[in-house]
């Protein structure tokens, strides 16, 4: 069995980057909800346009990190 810390930093860097790109996505759910609530509509835009724009190239980089750290954790066990 192996300790929680024995994995690599990479692979720990990758896991944090995907749960803060969560929350991140998480919080702008929320806010959307919220502006969609209260009838600000220009807000509502604005995060779908981050949304799009931004946090779907974010997603890609994330994916890509998380994959690159499971491919180098498994070829060192």
């Amino acid at each position: 069995m192996q300790h929680p810390y024995s994995r690599s930093w990479f692979f720990r860097f990758a896991t944090r980057a995907l749960k803060y790109f969560l929350l991140g996505l998480a919080g702008c759910t929320v806010a959307y909800c919220f502006s969609l609530g209260l009838g600000f509509s220009a807000l509502a835009n604005l995060l779908v346009a981050l949304l799009e724009g931004t946090l779907s190239r974010l997603l890609v980089i994330v994916l890509c990190l998380g994959a690159i750290a499971v491919i180098t954790e498994s070829m060192r066990n």
